[in-house]
């Protein structure tokens, strides 16, 4: 057997025990797992979770009592606890991870089986080589990757510089690298899910180690338990019927991007991708009546910026074209920011306002995302082609690379389609002028005045 084969067969072993002893550590913890079994996966052969029996749509797949949260709580209790109590949630767990990891299962904070399942090895973009990066040169994932990257190289120094160097018998040197840093805050980040994610972050052992798939069979609810409800579990719920021996999976995240699931996860479902483009759009604070559209955002329950996602062949939503539309405002049209339209100012904004606005809208975006297709190293042809030419092993780092990229470039593709579709229709769009007067009876249906054959019998 050649020896790359030999450490794959190894590294599977040591991660199928690891999980034997994850479900070996809940069932002494009097967590139920008998819906549970561990088998090797279909298409990698890597060890997961199925399910060890039929399971019906909203059935409890896996309960787990507040008790084994690894939460702040736990944190508090461990050694480094008053030290750090003062930081981010996620910051006190990722600190904890460096601290229980270097000091093996005789620290005791964390289930020793919960550590030792703990992937070693990640697959987020944070730790891909420079080859392997440059991939996915031109697209918004590597500039989320950089900003994640300043951010943790940033909280690092920091830390390292005061708590770190304040007591080095509690945060030894040599274990709290920046390495080992980026691994627990990489880990933390990779395994939180909502509704335990933000303030009340909590990883679940067993739960949080189920892979991403679109649609997943299992969705994670929080709920309260015990007397007066004081007490909180976690139940991993079917989404839907599962089969026996079917793999559990669950949904990282509904309705975000290839790119985002990516960056935050270091997971992409490639049987069912979800690329897509995520317009960042704000009032500019050069606009003379930037008050006043803000205004009219917040009273909308809008944010002065806004990220909207567009995807290939769909249109862009009325709240975008909205917001689009308002920040264009000018002219005779900001007549509709006077206070007398404060009710309705916002449904005038989801339809076309004049001619004028509307070409704006369109010329402005169209400009943004000429130039957002030009900062890519490739066309939409060549990454076809490099997913056709069976030169990309399936699932690897190289092939989420280039489908993240072609989402992106096939989105801003199709809203370039769509803005120029859109110019041509201009001259035949309904305008806000001509929508008031059918609102008064003044005009009809097809644009004629009601009132001319008045003024006509009235001469005659």
């Amino acid at each position: 057997m050649p020896p790359h084969e030999g450490l794959a067969a190894r590294a599977r072993r040591n991660a199928a025990d690891a999980l034997q002893g994850l479900l070996d550590w809940a069932a002494s913890a009097k967590v139920a797992t008998d819906k549970l079994a561990a088998a090797p996966s279909l298409a990698t052969g890597a060890p997961l979770l199925v399910a060890a029996r039929d399971i019906a749509a909203g059935e409890a797949v896996l309960t787990v009592p507040d008790a084994h949260w690894i939460t702040p709580a736990a944190v508090a209790k461990s050694p480094i606890g008053p030290s750090v109590s003062g930081l981010e949630p996620w910051l006190q767990l990722a600190l904890l991870l460096v601290s229980e990891r270097a000091a093996g299962a005789a620290a005791g904070a964390l289930p020793g089986a919960f550590l030792a399942a703990l992937p070693q090895a990640l697959d987020a973009p944070l730790f891909w080589g420079d080859d392997e990066i440059d991939m996915l040169q031109g697209t918004q994932a590597l500039q989320q990757l950089y900003g994640y990257r300043q951010f943790f190289q940033e909280t690092f120094a920091e830390l390292e510089a005061t708590l770190f160097a304040s007591d080095r018998a509690l945060f030894p040197a040599e274990a709290f690298t920046y390495e080992a840093f980026l691994w627990a805050a990489a880990t933390v980040r990779g395994r939180a899910h909502a509704p335990l994610d933000g303030a009340a972050i909590a990883l679940v052992p067993l739960a949080d180690g189920l892979p991403h798939r679109r649609g997943g069979n299992c969705a994670w609810k929080a709920k309260s338990s015990g007397l007066f409800g004081q007490g909180r579990v976690l139940t991993v719920e079917a989404a839907r019927a599962i089969r026996k021996g079917e793999e559990l999976t669950m949904d990282y995240g509904p309705g975000k991007l290839d790119s985002s699931l990516l960056v935050d996860y270091g997971v992409m479902d490639s049987s069912w991708p979800q690329g897509g483009y995520s317009l960042s759009l704000s009032v500019p604070d050069s606009d003379r009546y930037r008050d006043d559209k803000l205004d009219v955002l917040e009273r909308n329950g809008l944010a002065g910026a806004g990220a909207f996602a567009i995807k290939k062949g769909e249109e862009p939503s009325r709240e975008m074209l909205g917001f689009l539309r308002l920040t264009q405002l000018s002219g005779s049209d900001c007549f509709l920011l006077e206070s007398i339209f404060e009710a309705e100012v916002w449904s005038f904004m989801c339809d076309p306002i004049s001619p004028q606005n509307e070409a704006a809208v369109c010329s402005s975006c169209t400009e943004g995302v000429r130039a957002a297709l030009a900062g890519y190293a490739t066309a939409i042809e060549d990454d076809l082609a490099a997913l056709r030419s069976g030169k990309l092993e399936p699932g690897s780092r190289q092939e989420r690379a280039v489908q993240v990229r072609l989402g992106e470039k096939e989105a801003l593709d199709s809203f370039l389609g769509w803005l120029e579709t859109r110019v041509g229709q201009l001259p035949r769009l309904e305008y806000y002028q001509e929508r008031r007067l059918k609102r008064l009876g003044l005009i009809d249906d097809n644009g004629d005045t009601t009132y001319s054959s008045f003024f006509k019998d009235g001469i005659a």
